[in-house]
């Protein structure tokens, strides 16, 4: 039985023009495209822990959804068979496209909200379910659930108890164990060991579940 999402959700022409002006205006920190929670620097902290799991678990296909401007995932990318990174950001993923594509590195501008995303072994969804509205994480997780993959890999808050909504585009710390949402506990984390300001962040680790076995009001063609 599929049940109904919530409403409203953002149509694909407004996510497209919030998230090409938050590109464009480097509205997420200076330190980076996609601002300072992609740097090179705090990836350092998780990189090496993301691509054991990876490895370990023998995913050929990774899809990065989205990718953001790719700073820190080249590691990550050259752990895989097949790296294919999205984002809804034209002139980001053209810069990709054109800096770091190669034959087992493709960069598409895909929409994970309303396009079909590409078929893959695994959905990374790191630090992009905390900028949307509810409705929209919904809408997220059902296109993750379209492309087959069978582990989604996502960024969430282990010790927030309330997952308060957002407008799409803002920020907000989002437990997805918790309602809504109410995933089961995750088969596997890794840490990201985020302790700066003063350790307000410490509990946010990238979870990993097993896609098809999710809870929740998916709608899936």
């Amino acid at each position: 039985m599929v049940a109904r999402r919530p409403e409203p959700e953002t149509g694909s022409e407004e996510a497209k023009r919030i998230f090409t002006e938050i590109y464009r205006n480097r509205s997420w920190g200076a330190d980076g495209a996609s601002g300072i929670g992609s740097t090179r620097a705090r990836a350092a902290d998780f990189l090496e822990p993301l691509v054991a799991a990876v490895r370990r678990l023998e995913i050929a296909l990774l899809l990065d959804a989205p990718c953001g401007d790719f700073a820190w995932a080249a590691p990550l990318a050259d752990a895989v068979d097949r790296y294919v990174g999205v984002d809804i950001v034209d002139e980001l993923i053209q810069r990709n496209q054109s800096e770091f594509a190669s034959d087992r590195r493709s960069f598409l501008s895909c929409d994970i909200l309303h396009d079909r995303l590409p078929r893959c072994d695994a959905v990374l969804c790191r630090d992009c379910l905390v900028h949307f509205r509810q409705a929209d994480v919904w809408r997220a997780l059902a296109s993750f659930k379209r492309t087959g993959a069978g582990i989604l890999i996502a960024t969430t808050f282990t010790r927030r108890a309330v997952n308060e909504d957002i407008p799409t585009g803002g920020w907000g710390p989002l437990n997805l164990q918790a309602p809504p949402f109410s995933f089961p506990e995750p088969f596997q984390v890794v840490d990201e060991r985020c302790l700066h300001t003063g350790g307000i962040y410490a509990d946010k680790v990238l979870g990993f579940w097993r896609l098809q076995e999710l809870p929740g009001p998916f709608a899936v063609e």
